[in-house]
């Protein structure tokens, strides 16, 4: 439940969803990783991905966590492994506290994907 709401919040923020709209449960459970066609597509739309997604996003964010200088392994599963990855990287970029949550969202795809840490 604790993923649904965070998953809700991010899209909220990133202005997919209204305040007012409502995921179903069987909407929030499909991740955003299955969805996106390419790594190209992941590139472009940056879904939110957290622990237990799969797919070519996850598999992306990988790459790009390896080529940051971030060992991570590349499988296309957002494990333990890729989560400490991502929290090492939102460390490096600045974010402290709470901001260290290993959770990918808008703000750390852009220091990812635009070298914006900060």
């Amino acid at each position: 439940m604790k993923q649904v709401r965070i998953l809700v919040v991010a899209l909220v923020s990133a202005g997919v969803l209204s305040g007012a709209g409502m995921l179903a449960p069987a909407d929030a459970a499909t991740s955003a990783a299955t969805r996106a066609p390419s790594a190209a597509g992941c590139g472009q739309s940056r879904p939110f991905l957290s622990q237990g997604d799969r797919g070519t996003c996850v598999r992306f964010l990988q790459q790009k966590l390896t080529d940051q200088g971030i060992s991570t392994r590349v499988d296309g599963i957002f494990g333990s492994g890729t989560t400490k990855s991502v929290k090492s990287f939102q460390y490096l970029c600045g974010y402290r506290g709470r901001e260290v949550d290993g959770l990918v969202g808008p703000r750390t795809w852009a220091g990812l994907l635009d070298h914006a840490c900060v």
